[in-house]
């Protein structure tokens, strides 16, 4: 079993670069137009029950993913390689550093949950939860997400995004391991770089503030970097600005 994924670039660095919970590849698809193919050549991967993957079942684990991930990288021949998560996939993407120790020459975070698990008041539990199953509920987790500041269009795009891309039941176990399954205690003082990027209009616990108080104490070599006029979707609200960190981070990791 090989997790589906699409090559870009042809650099001769590798980046194996993750979704998030509503998503899929796609959500990548124009901010890659900018992203610098010379050094660097991108596995875009799609995890068990999404995308390419849908016909994979399995137990949907942040371990799990990050042997599979590990499994990618060695079918691709990539002895090191780069780690790229969004939201969800941040926190799996945390997973993939802390196994493969060494393999790992660097994460860059998208708007990343935390190594210790979602975290989220009761009432944001409940409305993802009910987001799995309802439109509406997904259309106000799209809103909460975005600061409320975006139009009906761009909802109706995520939620179309999102139901023709992933297997309910996947999505749903996501969502419970994601919570129930943190290793926080298990990475913390991890010195793998790090570039962590917030969207300045992002919601609790995705906020500037909070990655201040939590990635930047955890890992010694994490920095932050805000994406003003974005929330938490930075790579398709304002994609050229993130492709220009995005390149700037990977760049300096350069051997």
């Amino acid at each position: 079993m090989l997790l589906a994924h699409e090559l870009y670039g042809n650099g001769p660095n590798g980046v194996i670069v993750l979704h998030d919970f509503y998503g899929c590849k796609d959500t990548w698809s124009f901010a890659r137009n900018f992203f610098n193919v010379k050094d660097f050549t991108y596995a875009f991967t799609e995890v068990r029950g999404y995308g390419g993957s849908r016909g994979y079942a399995g137990e949907y684990t942040p371990i799990e993913v990050a042997s599979d991930v590990l499994a990618l990288a060695d079918n691709l021949g990539w002895k090191r390689f780069h780690i790229v998560g969004h939201s969800m996939s941040g926190m799996l993407a945390q997973r993939v550093v802390l196994d493969g120790q060494e393999r790992i020459i660097s994460a860059v975070l998208n708007t990343p949950v935390a190594a210790s698990g979602l975290s989220f008041s009761p009432e944001g539990f409940a409305l993802i939860e009910e987001s799995v199953h309802e439109d509406a509920a997904l259309a106000e987790a799209f809103d909460a997400l975005t600061g409320n500041r975006l139009c009906r269009e761009w909802v109706d795009f995520k939620i179309r995004q999102t139901r023709s891309n992933r297997l309910l039941n996947a999505q749903a176990t996501y969502f419970k391991n994601c919570t129930e399954m943190g290793f926080l205690e298990e990475v913390k003082g991890n010195i793998t770089p790090m570039l962590v990027i917030i969207g300045e209009h992002d919601m609790e616990p995705f906020t500037a503030a909070t990655a201040q108080k939590t990635f930047l104490n955890w890992y010694p070599n994490a920095q932050v970097e805000i994406c003003q006029n974005a929330a938490h979707y930075p790579q398709q609200e304002t994609p050229v600005y993130f492709a220009t960190v995005f390149n700037k981070f990977l760049k300096n990791q350069l051997d």
